[in-house]
């Protein structure tokens, strides 16, 4: 069960992250705030859809949610969309679980190891696709946008 009091938390605390993130970059002020605002829109959609559905469904949506409103901003603020995306995603990438992969395996759990390499593997695959649907979707919108506006497209 997800509260009100936990879904403000996992934003201001993701906020937080990818801003630090941002500005450890030597990312411009505006730029620190709209890649903290992209972490914690990724993390709390994340953290939502955990708790409605499967985790890599949550992954997914977070990293699709993050990688669109990159592309958004990109088009409008005339920067490249790895700039918002990558502080964006900092708080979705899933670290932890290759880290207790990494530790199951040197203690010799090995079944254990394997699994959460599994998980993690899923968490990874979702944020790609998610991240690439958004990025070719963007793309798309685009040509077809240019094409409608120079007149070439048959009504």
């Amino acid at each position: 069960m997800i509260t009100l009091q936990g879904i403000l938390l996992a934003f201001l605390w993701s906020f937080g992250a990818s801003a630090f993130f941002a500005f450890s970059s030597n990312m411009a002020k505006y730029q620190v705030v709209f890649g903290g605002l992209l972490g914690a829109v990724g993390w709390t959609l994340y953290t939502v859809f955990t708790a409605i559905g499967t985790q890599g469904e949550a992954y997914f949506i977070g990293a699709f949610s993050v990688a669109l409103i990159s592309e958004v901003l990109a088009f409008f603020l005339k920067n490249p969309a790895t700039v918002f995306l990558i502080p964006g995603i900092i708080p979705i990438v899933p670290g932890g679980g290759i880290f207790n992969m990494m530790r199951c395996a040197v203690q010799g759990n090995l079944s254990d190891a394997l699994k959460t390499g599994y998980d993690t593997l899923i968490a990874a695959g979702a944020i790609a696709l998610g991240v690439a649907l958004a990025s070719s979707l963007s793309k798309i919108f685009s040509v077809v946008s240019k094409k409608i506006s120079k007149g070439k497209v048959k009504k």
